[in-house]
């Protein structure tokens, strides 16, 4: 989100705010095939096509181009939600600049195996929990808050109930 002249902040506020925006851009590209064609539309594709480019040619401001397709996420959720519309140019125009800037200039590319990912994660979560959960029937507290304790610092709260325990990533 910086010019690549500028410092870069690798801080974890920063990676934390990217990775929100990378989530927010990859959410209105997929819903961008979804979407259904208007009679009229409320948005001026070429227009936002025609600033997407003013950045590049602005010594390849990324910041500025993202500003921009972040105006463009706007609209795609208010047709999305049916408070705007996009006619059939408007919406190819929109697929274009998207795929365009956002995927070839950009380099975005939309994980296809983010499921397995996520089930890997929950299995090994369940995992840890089954480990926690035969330390704490053999009297093994000190490895049960062992395990506990760390996860918590990874970002991940354990929460124990009578029907056995969860967990949640802290926010």
């Amino acid at each position: 989100q910086a010019h690549y002249r500028s410092t870069l902040d690798f801080g974890n506020d920063a990676l934390q705010a990217a990775e929100k925006g990378m989530h927010k851009l990859m959410e209105a590209i997929k819903t961008l095939g979804k979407l259904e064609v208007s009679e009229n539309s409320s948005f001026d594709s070429d227009k936002l096509e025609k600033k997407c480019y003013s950045a590049m040619n602005d010594d390849f401001n990324t910041p500025i181009l993202i500003a921009h397709l972040f105006e463009g996420v706007k609209v795609i959720n208010s047709v999305k939600d049916g408070n705007a519309g996009l006619n059939n140019l408007d919406l190819a125009k929109m697929k274009s600049i998207f795929k365009n800037f956002a995927v070839e200039i950009l380099g975005l590319r939309i994980l296809k195996d983010n499921n397995n990912n996520n089930n890997l994660s929950n299995e090994m979560m369940d995992l840890i929990l089954h480990l926690r959960k035969n330390a704490k029937a053999n009297k093994d507290f000190n490895t049960a808050d062992l395990i506990r304790d760390e996860l918590e610092k990874k970002g991940i709260e354990i929460k124990d109930g009578r029907e056995g325990s969860s967990w949640s990533i802290k926010k």
